[in-house]
């Protein structure tokens, strides 16, 4: 899979919202929360969580499920929002003029992580002098690096110790990302794929990462490997879309489910991977009437409510 320079930051801008210039910018993302009941079939009680004209993405569940954070450009910079679901009420977390992506809640409640940009790359908006993936509290201040790490573009976290992350490439020409293991105790890496997707999930077992294997252009897999791990377990490949359909355009965002299934994006329909070896994605729900094609998914954690960014189609004239 090839970009250019200008391709990749704007696929990233759409996966994870590195800074392009204007011109570059994509039309308007709302993030949407709904009702999952996967016995059924059904996701129902879809909304829109951010109304009105924005860029709103990559949205995550506090550990308890009872919030949705997300980030979104409101503000004049990329800043961490929160929204309670309950109450049905959005605050802002961060208030700063640095750029924010990727808020993840940390499992044991206390603060999130996230991408800090203080020093853009030109050519893919990632941070250039500092560790870019920090903690943060639930205050909205930085605490410290989660790991020394340069260049990751973004993340998962698998256990306490553990998280997946896709580093992003120092030499535009090249385009080698690469998606890693890192220890935060010892600092090892381990290569999960030298071919990264742009989405990351945490098995089952609460051990392995989940991840987008693109080495071989014809066939996506979803792997799931851990740091003992001497390769990588294939689990299913992603659907195809239409033969007319790029590379670039090509659905990458999955999310793991708790009773070990995988639910993936196609346009505005999510299909679903019931977790049994030999299967495939499979039609699961058709959303027509959220006004564009999803991106970015979230589950909460009992997996009964789902979060996703939906990249709003422009009515025509």
């Amino acid at each position: 899979m090839t970009f250019s320079v200008r391709g990749l930051a704007q696929a990233l801008l759409l996966a994870i919202a590195l800074p392009v210039a204007a011109a570059d910018a994509p039309p308007d993302v709302a993030i949407f929360v709904a009702r999952l009941d996967v016995a059924a079939g059904k996701v129902s009680d879809t909304r829109n969580i951010t109304p009105g004209k924005g860029n709103n993405f990559q949205p995550a569940f506090t550990h308890d499920g009872s919030a949705v954070v997300y980030t979104s450009g409101r503000s004049g910079s990329n800043n961490i929002y929160r929204h309670d679901l309950a109450k049905g009420t959005t605050v802002a977390v961060t208030k700063t003029t640095e750029n924010l992506y990727s808020p993840t809640p940390l499992a044991d409640g206390n603060g999130f992580s996230a991408i800090r940009v203080i020093t853009a790359d030109p050519a893919y908006g990632i941070e250039v002098n500092e560790p870019s993936l920090w903690l943060f509290s639930w205050d909205g201040k930085p605490v410290a690096p989660v790991v020394p790490t340069k260049r990751i573009g973004y993340h998962a976290w698998i256990t306490l110790d553990l998280l997946a992350a896709f580093i992003v490439d120092d030499v535009p020409e090249r385009n080698n990302h690469r998606a890693v293991l890192i220890s935060r105790t010892t600092g090892q890496q381990t290569l999960l794929t030298a071919k990264p997707g742009r989405s990351f999930g945490r098995a089952a077992d609460a051990k392995r990462a989940l991840f987008l294997d693109q080495t071989d252009p014809a066939h996506w897999r979803i792997c799931a490997m851990g740091a003992g791990d001497k390769a990588p377990q294939v689990l299913v490949e992603t659907p195809i879309g239409p033969e007319s359909e790029k590379d670039a355009n090509r659905s990458q965002y999955f999310v793991a489910l708790p009773d070990g299934s995988i639910l993936m994006a196609r346009g505005h329909q999510l299909l679903r991977w019931d977790g049994k070896p030999g299967g495939s994605f499979k039609p699961f729900a058709e959303l027509p009437d959220i006004g564009g094609a999803i991106r970015n998914i979230a589950a909460s954690p009992d997996g009964k409510h789902l979060a996703f960014s939906v990249l709003l189609t422009a009515p025509k004239p």
